[in-house]
C-alpha cells in the first residue's frame, strides 16, 4: 500500500509516486433529446506522481507543486442505457487517465486550505455500444480545455512520513450518434486516494507529510 517514492534533496524538487489505495470513477451520459441522464460508477486504481518544490527539506506554504504522469484505470465494468435504445459499456481497463497539462503551477497555501489548478487532462477511453445499434467509440485525447482541480494540504514534522494524496475531477466529451440522431455527452468523474512514503536522510532532519484533495499540475510536455 505504501511505496518508497524519493529521498529528498537539501532543497528543491522532490518526486513522490503514489499508489492508489481507494478510487472510484462515475460515468454520466446525457443526450440532447429530452436531456435525460444515465449514471453508473465503478472502481479506479493505479498510480500518480507529484513533484513538490519544497523549501528547507519541508513541505509548506508557498511551495509549488506539479502533478506528473498518471496511470489510472477503471477496475470494474460500467453500463448505462442510452435513450432506451442501446447500452453503453466501459469494460475493465477501458478508461485511462494518463497525463496533465496545467495552465500554471499550484502553490501550497497552508494547512487544509484548498488550491485550485486549471489543467488539461489526457484520457484514453473505449465505449462499447450494443442494442439497436452496435458500435465502438474510442477517444485518445486531451480535453483541450482547462478543467478545475482542487488541492488541500496538511503537514507534519515526523522523521518518516506517509504522504496521502486525493484527486478529484471531471473529464467530459461529446459523441455524435448519427444512427439515432443523438449527441451524447460523456462525463467521467474520478475520485482517488493514494499514498507514498518517504524515508528522509537522517542528516536532513525529516520532511513534512502531505495530504492532497483534488488534482493539478504545471505546464509540461504534451503527450503526442
Amino acid at each position: 500500500m505504501v511505496m518508497v517514492a524519493a529521498t529528498p534533496a537539501l532543497a528543491g524538487p522532490v518526486l513522490y509516486t503514489f499508489d492508489v489505495t481507494s478510487g472510484s470513477v462515475a460515468l454520466n451520459l446525457t443526450w440532447v433529446a429530452g436531456q435525460t441522464m444515465a449514471s453508473t460508477s465503478g472502481g479506479l486504481s493505479g498510480t500518480f506522481a507529484v513533484t513538490i518544490f519544497q523549501s528547507n527539506d519541508h513541505i509548506g506554504a508557498s511551495d509549488t507543486f506539479i502533478v506528473e504522469d498518471a496511470g489510472l484505470t477503471n477496475t470494474s465494468t460500467m453500463k448505462v442505457v442510452i435513450a432506451g435504445l442501446a447500452t453503453g459499456t466501459l469494460r475493465v481497463g477501458s478508461a485511462r487517465f494518463l497525463d496533465f497539462n496545467p495552465q500554471g503551477p499550484g502553490h501550497i497555501l497552508g494547512l487544509a486550505n484548498p488550491v485550485t489548478v486549471n489543467t488539461d487532462v489526457y484520457l484514453e477511453a473505449t465505449l462499447f455500444v450494443t442494442g439497436m445499434m452496435t458500435t465502438t467509440f474510442t477517444a485518445r485525447t486531451w480535453a483541450d480545455s482547462l478543467l478545475p482541480f482542487q488541492f488541500a494540504f496538511k503537514t507534519s514534522v515526523a522523521q518518516s512520513d506517509t504522504l496521502i494524496g486525493r484527486i478529484g475531477g471531471k473529464f467530459g466529451y461529446e459523441i455524435g450518434v448519427t444512427d439515432v440522431g443523438l449527441t451524447l455527452t460523456l462525463d467521467l468523474i474520478l475520485g482517488i486516494e493514494g499514498t507514498a512514503h518517504v524515508v528522509p536522510d537522517p542528516a536532513l532532519g525529516g520532511v513534512t507529510a502531505l495530504g492532497l484533495g483534488g488534482a493539478g499540475a504545471w505546464l509540461r510536455r504534451r503527450r503526442s
